[in-house]
């Protein structure tokens, strides 16, 4: 059997120099206990052989079991299921009681209507009343006997009957001077006092639950009965409601309180409240607006209260949500008759703004609802100005196209676009302002940073309406729109407002930018200092995506005023393109890699889009297009020199053949080869120096631009409709150019070659096309098809080898 080992310490498995405790840990190996450890240690050694010998066994018995696998034994057939009940038993017994009850009902009313003519009123109430009694009294019978489904039923006949009771009083004479809808209320005020003694008397659920409906009854039938207006009505049910609060506030925390009667009570008033909430909407908005204004007071308080009372998050920050709008529509129906339709949203916001004010000093587990409110209400004021602000940012994009067509002395207004009437007021960016400010104030008071987003958009939006808005000059509206922005975009401010501030700045200058272009003084003017600004703004920023938009914008810009200064000078389009050249070529040099790599790219990005415009500018007249290509092409190319934007030379290289074949095209020039073939040649010695120079260089970059020159002219001249000796001699270069890549193992000769060689073959062939026979065609695709199946594996391979083959090439 196997034993610990004496030499090492039980607690940390330490050497012993035999002495009486472990000098590594400290325990004691001495007395009774030490004794004892020695062994409980011996006994879990053997305890594990012995747990390895069984597992050993365990797998051997296991293989031994697959080895000779054994018939599974016959399952024993089948026996069906007994059939399952598809109702309980308590269900079954629901329903039939359910009916009997029902029945029971219909006898009694058939009774009162129909039968029993001989008995007369008196007769009839009589016998209604004894049954009425019987029934009562049975219920608690059944309820001691342990029937309380049987309880429940006969309570609901003995309501019934009571009710008929009522109409079988009625009549015998009973209040005959009261209208049959006040003697309908006063019997339903009745009923629910006998029916809440009943079930305090005799515990049932139904009666309780009769007890408070009926107790709803009395206010709307005498309300049907006075026909008043929605306002009153409103009050009358807020009324109601706020009893329907009083009881269930009563009822609230009571030990005694039953659920039923709890829920029952918070489901009428619910449906008590919207009937209210809609006829004093209605009376809001429409001849009585002062006491719905009241009404819907009222129903706030109501429903403030209920949200107090109410223990579920979902409905509580619902109900607390709900007396913002309402006091908001009341006010609003106050001032309606004194504001007009512009200033109506003033009314909103502002309510809006004291919600959030008023909600920072309730506690904070009581904010949100008030809060979430407030902010639906300034959503609601925004959205009733939404259109003049989208017309303040969109309009001036139109003068893009109509530059410099603006009427002298026009107003900001008239100066959003050509024709176009601009329907809003000062009051537009008032709202925007309030709202953005309700947002801020709502992120303070939940202490949550996602209201900044939105408040960021509608302080821009404020800006922006701003100077149309006040009705300025189209000069001081440009003026304010660049003053704001600056501010905004430039003021000191913490890190985490950076974005939300430099974006907010930028808009604004660009739209200033954009909106000057209206008329030539102020684009002038406005166009360098919306440059310098957007400059400042991608240097200041340290948000990487402003850092590129800000610093193209301002190269766009800078671009911009270029041109106006070329146009104001009295320049043609095709002379305005020109001159944008040099503006690409100071946007080039500008670009250094000690602008960062995100103004870099933004700079990069306006010069490429100046240069399109530059060659569209120039496109009229093919001399200055001419010019204009080489100017590009020189720029790229000396942009190539630079380390990091080498590849800049294949577009240089293109842009100096589009230059030349634009001033061949212009001469009328219809062959390109003793132009281009020089070029091409030069363009191949100094690829082939530059490969002996650097041997890494891959063939595309050293021999591409040439072989592209030599070839790619001669083709389209072959496809413009040339003589035949220009495709025969051109694939005979083609050959010659694949068979020097096929021996040097290059791929640019191989592709280049290759795929001007296919085309260049197409076209030779396609005179042919037309007149070979239609059998043929079939025949050929048919062998074709046949080869390609029968070899279909032979084929991939000799693929796969071909391309690795290709790719092995330099």
């Amino acid at each position: 059997m196997a034993t610990p080992d004496a030499t090492r310490c039980p607690g940390c498995s330490a050497a012993l120099p035999g002495i009486g405790s472990c000098p590594a840990c400290g325990l004691r190996l001495r007395g009774p206990e030490a004794a004892r450890l020695w062994e409980v240690d011996t006994e879990l050694l053997r305890l594990d052989a012995s747990r390895r010998a069984l597992l050993a066994e365990r797998d051997t018995l296991i293989a031994a079991l697959r080895a000779e696998p054994v018939a599974a034994p016959a399952a024993p057939p089948a026996t069906p299921a007994a059939p399952r009940a598809e109702w309980t038993p308590k269900r079954t017994s629901n329903t039939l009681l359910g009916l009997g009850g029902l029945l029971l009902a219909v006898a009694a009313v058939v009774f009162a209507a129909v039968t029993y003519e001989r008995l007369g009123a008196g007769g009839r109430a009589a016998v209604l009343l004894v049954l009425t009694v019987v029934a009562g009294l049975a219920v608690p019978r059944a309820r001691i006997r342990g029937l309380l489904s049987t309880a429940e039923t006969l309570t609901a006949v003995t309501l019934a009957l009571a009710a008929l009771d009522a109409y079988g009083l009625r009549t015998l004479g009973l209040a005959e001077d009261a209208s049959d809808e006040r003697f309908v209320a006063g019997s339903a005020v009745v009923l629910a006092l006998l029916s809440a003694g009943y079930a305090t008397l005799v515990p049932v659920r139904l009666a309780r639950i009769a007890s408070v409906l009926l107790a709803q009854l009395p206010v709307p039938i005498l309300l049907l009965e006075a026909h008043p207006g929605p306002a009153t009505t409103a009050l009358w049910l807020t009324a109601l409601a706020a009893a329907d609060l009083a009881v269930l506030a009563l009822l609230s925390g009571r030990g005694w309180a039953r659920p039923d009667v709890v829920a029952t009570l918070t489901s009428a008033g619910a449906v008590v409240t919207g009937i209210a909430g809609i006829a004093a909407v209605g009376a809001a908005l429409g001849s009585e607006p002062r006491p719905g204004a009241v009404a819907l007071l009222c129903l706030a308080g109501v429903v403030a209260g209920a949200a107090v009372l109410v223990r579920d998050p979902g409905w509580r920050l619902l109900l607390s949500a709900a007396p913002v709008g309402a006091v908001a529509l009341a006010a609003h129906a106050v001032a309606r008759p004194e504001l007009s339709d512009a200033q109506s949203p003033l009314v909103p916001v502002a309510v809006a703004l004291l919600a959030v004010q008023a909600a920072a000093l309730l506690p904070r587990r009581l904010r949100t609802g008030p809060v979430l409110g407030a902010l639906v209400v300034a959503g609601a004021s925004v959205l009733a100005v939404a259109q003049h602000a989208v017309v303040s940012a969109l309009a001036p994009l139109t003068w893009l196209g109509n530059r410099w067509q603006l009427p002298e002395d026009a107003s900001a207004r008239a100066a959003l676009a050509d024709g176009l009437l601009w329907e809003g007021t000062l009051v537009t960016p008032v709202v925007l302002a309030a709202a953005a400010t309700a947002a801020v104030g709502a992120g303070l008071a939940l202490h949550r940073t996602e209201p900044a987003v939105p408040a960021g958009v509608l302080l821009l939006a404020a800006a922006v309406t701003l100077p149309v808005g006040l009705d300025l000059s189209h000069a001081a509206a440009l003026a304010l729109l660049v003053a704001l922005g600056a501010a905004v975009a430039l003021a000191p401010r913490p890190a985490a407002l950076d974005l939300a501030l430099a974006a907010a700045g930028t808009g604004l200058l660009a739209l200033a930018a954009v909106w000057s272009v209206a008329d030539r003084e102020t684009t002038l003017v406005v166009l360098p200092i919306a440059a310098v600004l957007l400059a400042a703004v991608a240097a200041r920023t340290r948000t990487p995506i402003l850092q590129a938009v800000s610093a193209g914008l301002a190269s766009l810009a800078a671009a911009g005023e270029v041109a106006a200064v070329g146009v104001a000078s009295g320049l043609a389009g095709d002379q305005v393109g020109g001159l944008l050249v040099g503006a690409v070529a100071l946007l080039a040099l500008a670009a250094t890699p000690r602008l960062g790599a995100d103004r870099r790219a933004g700079a990069e990005v306006a010069a490429v889009l100046v240069a399109l415009v530059a060659a569209g500018a120039a496109a009229p007249d093919a001399g200055w297009l001419s010019w204009v290509l080489a100017g590009l092409a020189l720029v790229a190319l000396g942009t190539a020199l630079r380390p990091d934007r080498r590849r800049l030379a294949f577009a240089g290289a293109l842009l100096l053949s589009a230059s030349s074949w634009v001033r061949l095209a212009a001469a009328g020039v219809t062959d390109p080869e003793p132009y281009v073939l020089p070029l091409a040649v030069a363009a191949l010695v100094l690829g082939h120096l530059r490969r002996r120079r650097e041997p890494a260089t891959r063939s595309f970059a050293a021999y591409g631009p040439g072989l592209g020159a030599a070839l790619v002219p001669s083709l389209l001249a072959s496809y413009a409709g040339s003589p035949l000796w220009r495709p025969l001699l051109l694939a005979a270069v083609c050959v010659v150019v694949v068979l020097l890549g096929a021996r040097e193992r290059l791929q640019a000769p191989l592709a280049i070659g290759g795929g001007v060689l296919a085309l260049d073959a197409a076209l030779l062939l396609a005179p042919y096309a037309a007149a070979a026979p239609r059998w043929l065609v079939l025949g050929t695709a048919g062998a074709l098809l046949l080869a390609v199946g029968a070899t279909y594996e032979q084929r991939l391979r000799d693929l796969s080898r071909l391309r690795d083959r290709y790719e092995s090439l330099i």
